[in-house]
C-alpha cells in the first residue's frame, strides 16, 4: 500500500486579545509548536491552541484498521492568568480552508470528528495551560484533516486569522504477523534510521523484524515535579516524520515502539509517585495515539536512584516518592498497572529491558501488564531474574549488531548456536541491538533465521538509509571479479615480544598497524580465489607467500569471500598453512586457534575490510607444519604479527 507524505510546518499561532487587558491584534506569531513558553520576552498575553506531544502542525492521525484514533489538544497563556479562563474548542471547517488558502495546502475536512467534553476546559487561576481535549477521529470518515479553534470567556477574543491546530487524518490498513518467535530490533536514532530494519524479509515473505523499537526517549522531571516524556533532536525528527518513518514499517507489518530510558534525575520506572504514574501514563497515552505507536519499551537506567543520587519528593516534588527505599520493583509494578489502565494489553504492548538484579518490575500480576522482556547483556544468557515469568514472553538471549572488537574496529558479529537452538526450543521472543547502515547483516541474519525459522533466509533489498534521508542508496553485492587485483592492506594493529637489553624484562608489546601489498587472482572463476602477499613485508612469511596462495572462497549470495585456514602448499619440502592466531607468555609463542576465521566484505559504506569473529590481539598468519602437525608462526616473536581488523585499499 502506499504510504501519504504530509508536508511539515511549524504552527501559526494568532494572537488571544481581552477587552481589559487586552488589544486588538491581527499579526501572527509564528513558533515550534514544542516550544515551552514561546512569548517569555513579550509584553502583552497570547495564547494559543496547541497539540499534545509536542506534535507539529499537520501531524498525522491514523485510523488504522478500521479503528478510531485519537488526538489531543490544549490551551497555553503566555502568562499565568489572574482568573479562570474558560476555554472552547471547536472543529472549524472554515479554518482549515483559510489554512489552505495561507499555506497553498488542499486538505479536506474529516467527517464525524467530536471533542471529549463537548470541546470546553478551564484555565485556573495561576495556570498558563489548560487540561487536554481528546479530539475523537472515528473510522470511515471522509476528508483527510480537520482544524481545531478556541475561544475563550471574560472579553477574551480571538483574532480574524483564529488560533487553531491542523491533525491531518489517514486511514491505513496494517497487515498482521505472528511468527512462534518474535524478532524485536532496538535502532539507536542518534545515528540510525529505522527505516533500513524494513528492508529484511524471510523467505517466505514476512518481514525478518517482528517489532523495531526506537532508541530512546527519556522519561525527565519538570520543574513542578511532574514526569514527562523528553525526546532529542534525533527522536523527534522521528516523530515529525512518523508518516516517513513511522508508518512505512507498519504497512509491512512491522510493529514500532518507543523506548523510554531514564535521564539522570528522579525520574524513573521505579521511583513515580501515585501521582506521578498518574501523569505520566497520560503522557504514554498521548504519544501513542498521536504518533501511532504500537507499544512501549522501558528500560530502567540512569535515573538518579541508579547511580546514588535520588533527592526524592521533598526536593523533586509529588510526581516521586520521597526515599530511595520506596524506588523498588513493586514500584515499578504499579506504574504499569496505572498505565495499563488508559493503555489496556489490546491497545499498547509493553516491553521489559533489563540486565541486573533490580532493574525490573516484579509482581503476581506481571503478566497480566507486559508482554516481553529482554535480557540486555548482549551475548549471554538469562532468564527473567526475581521470579518466574512464561517463556513465551521472554527473550533470554539478545546480541548487539554493533560488530566491533574490543578494540572498536569492525568483527563478524558472534552468534552463539546453543543459545539461539534453546529459544528456537523454548521461548518467544529474541532480540538484536542498532542496527547499523554500514555494516552487512545477511550473513548474521540467515545464521540467525535459519535456527529460529525453520532453515529459512533472509532476503535484503539492498535499500540503505541515512539517518536524515527518505530515499536509499542502493547497495550492490561485490562480484567475485570486484576483488580480483592488487590490494594496499593496513591492520588495526600489531603485537611483537620486547626483549630489554639492558635488563631481563620481557614482554607481549603492542605496536602500530602494519602495511604490506597482496594480490588476489582467480582461481576457480566465479568460485576461488589464490592470494598472494600475506605479510610480505616479513622476510620469513614473504618468501613463501610471494610464492605460495593460500585460498578464498567468494559468496555471491553476501559478496563475501572466506579466507581457507589451514595447509595450502609446500614449498622447498616444507609444508605451510594460513591461521589466526594470537600470543601467549608461557611458551612464547603466537599459536594457531581452529575456532576462528577471517572473512573479505565490503560494507554499504564501501569499505572493503577483512573481518575475524575475535577480538582485536588475534591476526591471520602464516604458518609452517611440522610433521607432528605442529603450527609454528613464521615471524619471530620479536617481529611485529599483524592483528586486528584489516583495511583493503588501491
Amino acid at each position: 500500500m502506499k504510504h501519504i507524505t504530509f508536508k511539515s510546518a511549524f504552527m501559526a499561532m494568532a494572537l488571544v486579545c481581552s477587552g481589559v487587558a487586552f488589544t486588538a491584534c491581527e499579526d501572527d506569531i509564528e513558533v515550534p509548536n514544542n516550544a515551552s513558553n514561546p512569548w517569555e520576552n513579550v509584553g502583552e498575553t497570547f495564547g494559543a491552541v496547541r497539540s499534545a506531544a509536542g506534535a507539529r502542525m499537520g501531524t498525522t492521525l491514523t485510523v488504522r484498521n478500521g479503528e478510531a484514533a485519537t488526538g489531543y489538544v490544549y490551551f497555553e497563556l503566555s502568562k499565568t492568568a489572574d482568573t479562570d479562563t474558560q476555554v472552547t474548542f471547536t472543529v472549524n471547517n472554515d479554518s482549515l480552508q483559510s489554512y489552505n488558502d495561507k499555506n497553498g495546502t488542499n486538505y479536506t475536512a474529516y467527517s464525524g470528528v467530536t471533542l471529549a467534553n463537548g470541546g470546553t476546559v478551564t484555565i485556573p487561576a495561576g495556570q498558563r495551560k489548560s487540561d487536554y481535549v481528546a479530539v475523537n477521529i472515528p473510522a470511515g470518515g471522509d476528508g483527510n484533516a480537520v482544524a481545531i479553534t478556541a475561544t475563550a470567556n471574560d472579553g477574551v477574543t480571538v483574532s480574524q486569522n483564529n488560533a487553531m491546530y491542523v491533525y491531518q487524518v489517514a486511514q491505513v490498513n496494517i497487515p498482521q504477523h505472528n511468527k512462534a518467535i518474535k524478532n524485536l530490533c532496538y535502532i539507536e536514532v542518534n545515528n540510525e534510521n529505522p527505516l533500513n530494519a524494513g528492508e529484511y524479509t524471510l523467505s517466505n515473505g514476512e518481514p525478518f523484524f517482528d517489532i523495531v523499537s526506537i532508541f530512546a526517549a527519556n522519561m525527565n522531571l519538570s520543574a513542578d515535579g511532574k514526569p514527562y516524556i523528553y525526546c532529542n533532536d534525533q527522536v523527534t525528527f522521528v516523530l515529525q516524520h512518523a508518516d516517513e518513518i513511522i508508518r512505512p514499517l507498519q504497512e509491512k507489518g512491522i510493529k514500532v515502539h518507543l523506548s523510554i530510558l531514564g535521564n539522570h534525575d528522579d525520574a524513573g520506572m521505579r521511583s513515580l509517585s501515585e501521582e506521578g504514574a498518574r501523569a505520566f501514563a497520560q503522557e504514554l497515552k498521548m504519544y501513542a495515539d498521536i504518533y501511532g505507536f504500537d507499544g512501549f519499551d522501558f528500560d530502567d537506567e540512569y535515573s538518579s536512584y541508579a547511580e546514588g543520587t535520588f533527592k526524592g519528593s521533598a526536593t523533586s516534588g509529588s510526581g516521586v516518592v520521597a526515599s530511595v527505599d520506596e524506588c523498588t520493583g513493586e514500584n515499578y509494578t504499579r506504574m504499569l498497572e496505572i498505565c495499563r489502565e488508559v493503555l489496556p494489553k489490546s491497545e499498547s504492548a509493553f516491553g521489559i529491558y533489563w540486565y541486573r538484579e533490580d532493574d525490573h518490575p516484579v509482581g503476581s500480576n506481571l503478566e497480566d501488564l507486559i508482554d516481553y522482556t529482554v535480557y540486555g547483556t548482549y551475548g549471554a544468557f538469562h532468564e527473567y531474574y526475581s521470579q518466574d515469568v512464561s517463556n513465551e514472553i521472554e527473550a533470554p538471549y539478545a546480541i548487539t549488531l554493533v560488530g566491533e572488537n574490543d578494540n572498536g574496529n569492525a568483527r563478524i558479529v558472534p552468534v552463539n548456536e546453543e543459545y539461539l537452538q534453546t529459544v528456537k526450543d523454548n521461548y518467544g521472543y529474541f532480540a538484536f541491538y542498532n542496527l547499523r547502515s554500514n555494516r552487512l547483516y545477511t550473513p548474521t541474519f540467515d545464521e540467525v533465521a535459519d535456527i529460529l525459522y525453520d532453515g529459512q533466509t533472509v532476503e535484503w533489498t539492498g535499500n540503505v538509509y541515512s539517518r536524515t534521508e527518505m530515499t536509499p542508496v542502493q547497495f550492490s553485492i561485490p562480484s567475485y571479479d570486484s576483488y580480483i587485483g592488487t590490494w594496499n592492506v593496513t591492520s588495526a594493529n600489531s603485537l611483537y615480544y620486547f626483549i630489554s637489553t639492558t635488563d631481563d624484562s620481557q614482554w607481549w608489546d603492542w605496536h602500530s598497524s602494519k602495511e604490506f601489498t597482496i594480490r588476489i587472482e582467480a582461481r576457480e572463476a566465479g568460485k576461488t580465489y589464490n592470494v598472494y602477499g600475506w605479510e610480505s613485508d616479513v622476510n620469513s612469511s614473504g618468501t613463501v607467500t610471494d610464492t605460495l596462495p593460500f585460498v578464498m572462497e567468494y559468496n555471491e549470495d553476501y559478496g563475501t569471500a572466506t579466507v581457507s585456514v589451514g595447509a595450502f602448499g609446500e614449498l622447498n619440502g616444507q609444508q605451510y598453512a594460513m591461521g589466526v592466531g594470537t600470543y601467549t607468555s608461557n611458551p612464547i609463542s603466537w599459536p594457531a586457534n581452529e575456532a576462528y576465521i577471517y572473512r573479505l566484505e565490503t560494507s554499504p559504506g564501501g569499505t572493503v575490510q577483512m573481518i575475524s569473529n575475535t577480538q582485536h590481539r588475534y591476526g591471520l598468519s602464516v604458518y609452517s607444519v611440522g610433521e607432528d602437525g605442529t603450527y609454528t608462526s613464521l615471524p619471530q616473536v620479536t617481529e611485529d604479527h599483524s592483528c586486528g581488523t584489516y583495511t583493503l585499499s588501491r
